[in-house]
């Protein structure tokens, strides 16, 4: 009975609204990871993209974390553990996939390239048929590479839909075996939620969805790229796994790993079995929206006071207050040290009337008087000193506009 786990974006090197870094947080929810595949015992583990959180290079912090997690994955097992990996929209694929070929004797699978992605491999017991995150235009180079350009279907440079359908059902043609047939990408599939605010954006002006027809003929689809875990309207076995952790302040704290399991006997087109296993959070994120800036330093006050474990959660503290607010992050962190400010409105009272002269009805010197007033005030006045360099630089000005 073929069993894995099926896990996606765990974006490490992720830092909450380019503030807080979420190194910690990712370990702790890779070794609950751990213990749930202790637990389990899957016979694969699947991560369908965004290992990392950049295209650029990766912190040290990052890479040290997926080195360390990958080879605790593997090495779960007596004989080792397969797991499969392939690259999202947040990863540098080639990257990702250094030393690859090194990796895969050793049960680290990295499928990074179409040519391998048309190809299936059978892993314990499943036939994987691996689609990285790809521009349809490269697809389209690939299969007219493949075929006779005449006999390609059109893919448009924006139609995902187009370069997925091809990929996914050249793979299927390649496929040979007779068990489960799996397929991993990492995309938007319509249906979808909308992509979040932890995400960089697949669908753009409406091009960018893949329909879950794409998929006809695969007997389960891990996906990756949306951060909830559920299965699309309609196609119970067409599923995103969601991230190990919430990435932004709009995703919710509750997090799972998927597991698929098959039971035994011969033959694809079989469905599995699925379920989720809630992971652990160790902060939650949430937002305060609804509270003065006074109200919300009352009520951390209140939760720290009762030992409230809350006060530690990444916080945004989105504030009613209509006016400036002095000193606001550093009075905020002293009740909610893990809390960023924010202030939705601002109202800036000004202070006196300027008028502006109009330049018709007005000279160059008696423009620049005016604004020197509303610098420094409306009793100033220039200099002799001053008002002669005024004169010598419009004078200049005047022969540059006759030149």
């Amino acid at each position: 009975m073929p069993k894995m786990i099926h896990t996606s974006d765990w974006h490490l090197g992720k830092k909450l609204n380019g503030k807080f870094d979420l190194i910690e947080d990712q370990r702790a929810a890779l070794e609950d990871l751990l213990r749930i595949v202790t637990d389990e015992d899957p016979d694969v583990v699947v991560v369908a993209g965004d290992v990392f959180d950049t295209p650029d290079r990766p912190p040290l912090s990052a890479l040290r974390l997926w080195a360390w997690a990958s080879e605790a994955l593997i090495e779960g097992r007596p004989d080792g553990r397969p797991l499969v990996v392939i690259p999202g929209n947040h990863d540098h694929a080639e990257r990702l996939s250094l030393n690859a070929n090194l990796a895969k004797p050793n049960g680290l699978h990295l499928v990074f390239n179409f040519e391998d992605a048309l190809q299936p491999t059978v892993i314990a017991g499943i036939e994987f048929s691996c689609f990285p995150f790809h521009k349809p235009a490269r697809v389209r180079a690939i299969a007219e590479d493949i075929h006779d350009p005449a006999t390609v279907p059109t893919i448009g440079d924006y139609d995902y839909d187009a370069a997925m359908r091809w990929l996914a059902q050249e793979a299927l043609r390649n496929g040979e075996h007779d068990g489960p047939r799996v397929a991993v990408a990492h995309a938007y599939v319509d249906g979808a939620d909308a992509e979040g605010s932890g995400e960089d954006p697949v669908m753009l002006g409406g091009a960018g969805g893949v329909t879950t027809s794409a998929f006809d003929g695969y007997d389960y689809v891990a996906l990756g790229h949306i951060h909830r875990a559920y299965p699309l309207p309609g196609s119970s076995h067409v599923r995103y796994a969601g991230s190990l952790y919430p990435c932004a302040f709009d995703e919710r704290s509750d997090k799972s790993v998927t597991i698929v399991e098959w039971a035994e006997g011969p033959g694809a087109n079989r469905e599995p079995n699925v379920r989720t296993v809630p992971l652990a959070t160790t902060r939650r994120v949430r937002v305060i929206d609804d509270l003065s800036f006074d109200d919300v330093l009352a009520k951390g006050r209140r939760e720290r006071a009762d030992g409230d474990a809350s006060v530690e959660d990444y916080i945004l503290a989105s504030v009613t207050d209509r006016y400036p607010v002095p000193h606001a992050q550093t009075l905020l962190t002293e009740v909610y040290p893990n809390a960023q400010f924010e202030q939705r409105w601002l109202e800036v009272a000004i202070e006196g009337r300027h008028d502006v002269p109009d330049p018709k009805e007005h000279t160059m010197e008696e423009m620049f008087e005016a604004f020197y007033r509303f610098v420094e005030g409306d009793d100033a006045a220039m200099t002799p000193l001053e008002k002669e360099l005024l004169l010598e630089a419009l004078d200049g000005l005047g022969e540059e506009r006759e030149a």
